[in-house]
C-alpha cells in the first residue's frame, strides 16, 4: 500500500507541476461548454422571436390586408411596410434585405398575381428553411381561409352568418394542443440545452486527460525513469494502478467542477435555468465511475502505443475531437448521418453520454445504465491489457 501512495504521490507532483496540462484538464473544458451553451440558449432565443419581415403590397386587395393581420398576429414575424420614411417597394425590399438589414422580404403582385418570399443569401440553409415554412404556411392558410368564405359566400347566402356562428362555436370545442416528454409519469425533469450538453463536455473532459496521462507515460520511458523505478521492488500493477488512481480522482474533480458550473453558475450568472441530475446518486457514481476508467484505459494506451510525445498530444487530442463530434457532445447524433450514427455505437465517450442522458433527462437509473457500464469497464480492462503487452515487448 506504502508502494502505492508514494508513486501516486509522484503522479500528483507530476500533474500540479505541470500549469498547461491543469488548464487543459479543468479550464479549458468549462470555458467550451459555457461557450457553446450560451450560444445555442441564446441563439434558441433569438430563433424563436419574432423576425422582421419586409411586406411589400402591391396588391392593395382584401388578401393582402387579412394576410398582413395574420402575419401581425402571430408569433413568428414582425411585419414593415415602411423603411427610411417611405412605403417599401419591391427593388429597396431587395436592397434591404441583400445588406442583412431583414432577413425575409414578402412581396404580393397587383391584384394578387404573384407572391413572393425574398430571402437574405447569406442565410445559412437550415435557419433559411426555418424561417420561410411558417411563412409559407401563413400565406397557404390564408389562401385556403379566402377560398372557402368566397364559397360560403356565395352558396350559403343568407344563411352565412349562421353558418359562420356554428363554425366558430366548433372551432371553440376543439381540444388545445398541449406538448409532452416521453417518460415516467413521475418524472420531473424537463430537457433543455443543459441537461444535453453537460453531459457530452464531461465525458469530452474526462477524456482529454489522455494529454498529460500519456505525456507522464512518455517522460518516463524516454528520460529513463521507469526503469529506474522497475529496478526497485515496485511491480509493473503498482506503476500503472497509481496513475489510475490518481486520475481517476482527476476525473471525479472534472465530474464535480462540470456540475458545479451547471448547477450553480448558468443559473446565477446568466440566468438559464440548472441543470437538473435527478435523485438517484448510484446510478449518478456507476456512470461517473465507469466512464472515468474508460477514459483512463484510453490515455494509457495512446502513452503506451506513443513514442513521442508530439505523437501522443496530436493523435489523442484528434481522437478525442473527432469521438466527441460522433457521439454527441457538439452535435445531436440523430441529425448525423446514418454512417456516422451507426459509427458512433462503438465509441466509449457515446457509452458515456447515454448513461448520463438515461439519469439526467429519462429518469433512468442503475438499470438502466448498466449494461452501457459494464461496455466501458471492459474497454478499460482491454485498453490495461493491450498495454501491458506493449510495454512487455518493448522490454524485450
Amino acid at each position: 500500500m506504502n508502494k502505492l501512495l508514494f508513486s501516486a504521490k509522484k503522479e500528483i507532483l507530476i500533474i500540479v507541476r505541470d500549469i498547461p496540462g491543469l488548464m487543459i484538464l479543468f479550464i479549458m473544458p468549462v470555458l467550451l461548454m459555457t461557450v457553446v451553451i450560451l450560444a445555442q440558449e441564446y441563439t434558441l432565443k433569438n430563433e424563436l422571436g419574432k423576425t422582421r419581415l419586409l411586406f411589400i403590397d402591391d396588391s392593395h386587395s382584401g388578401f393582402a390586408r387579412s394576410l398582413k393581420q395574420d402575419l401581425t398576429a402571430s408569433d413568428f414575424f414582425e411585419t414593415d411596410s415602411m423603411a427610411e420614411g417611405a412605403v417599401i417597394t419591391k427593388i429597396k425590399a431587395i436592397e434591404l434585405i441583400n445588406k442583412g438589414r431583414y432577413h425575409l422580404g414578402l412581396y404580393l403582385g397587383p391584384r394578387d398575381s404573384s407572391i413572393e418570399i425574398i430571402s437574405d443569401p447569406a442565410l445559412s440553409g437550415p435557419y433559411r428553411s426555418g424561417l420561410v415554412a411558417p411563412l409559407k404556411y401563413l400565406v397557404k392558410g390564408r389562401q385556403t381561409r379566402n377560398i372557402i368564405e368566397e364559397m360560403l359566400t356565395v352558396s350559403a347566402g343568407d344563411m352565412k352568418p349562421i353558418i359562420d356562428k356554428a363554425i366558430e362555436e366548433s372551432a371553440g370545442k376543439l381540444p388545445q394542443i398541449k406538448e409532452s416528454f416521453a417518460g415516467s409519469e413521475k418524472q420531473e425533469i424537463r430537457p433543455t440545452a443543459i441537461q444535453n450538453i453537460v453531459p457530452g463536455f464531461i465525458l469530452f473532459a474526462m477524456f482529454f486527460i489522455v494529454i498529460p496521462l500519456a505525456a507522464s507515460i512518455i517522460s518516463e520511458k524516454n528520460e529513463g525513469a521507469f526503469q529506474r523505478i522497475r529496478t526497485l521492488p515496485v511491480g509493473f500493477g503498482i506503476i500503472l494502478g497509481s496513475k489510475v488512481l490518481v486520475y481517476f480522482v482527476v476525473c471525479l474533480v472534472q465530474f464535480f467542477l462540470m456540475m458545479t458550473v451547471g448547477l450553480w453558475i448558468f443559473p446565477v450568472f446568466f440566468g438559464l435555468p440548472p441543470l437538473e441530475i435527478g435523485n438517484n446518486i448510484a446510478a449518478i457514481m456507476l456512470a461517473t465511475s465507469a466512464a472515468s476508467l474508460a477514459a483512463i484505459g484510453f490515455g494509457v494506451l495512446v502513452g503506451s502505443a506513443s513514442a513521442t510525445m508530439a505523437q501522443a498530444s496530436l493523435f489523442g487530442s484528434v481522437m478525442v475531437v473527432l469521438l466527441g463530434v460522433i457521439s454527441g457532445t457538439f452535435l445531436p447524433v440523430h441529425a448525423m448521418p446514418a454512417a456516422l450514427q451507426y459509427l458512433s455505437l462503438i465509441s466509449p465517450m457515446r457509452w458515456g453520454i447515454e448513461n448520463y442522458l438515461d439519469v439526467f433527462i429519462r429518469g433512468g437509473g442503475i438499470k438502466a445504465i448498466f449494461p452501457r457500464s459494464l461496455l466501458l469497464i471492459a474497454f478499460f480492462i482491454f485498453a490495461m491489457i493491450v498495454s501491458s503487452y506493449i510495454f512487455a515487448l518493448k522490454k524485450k
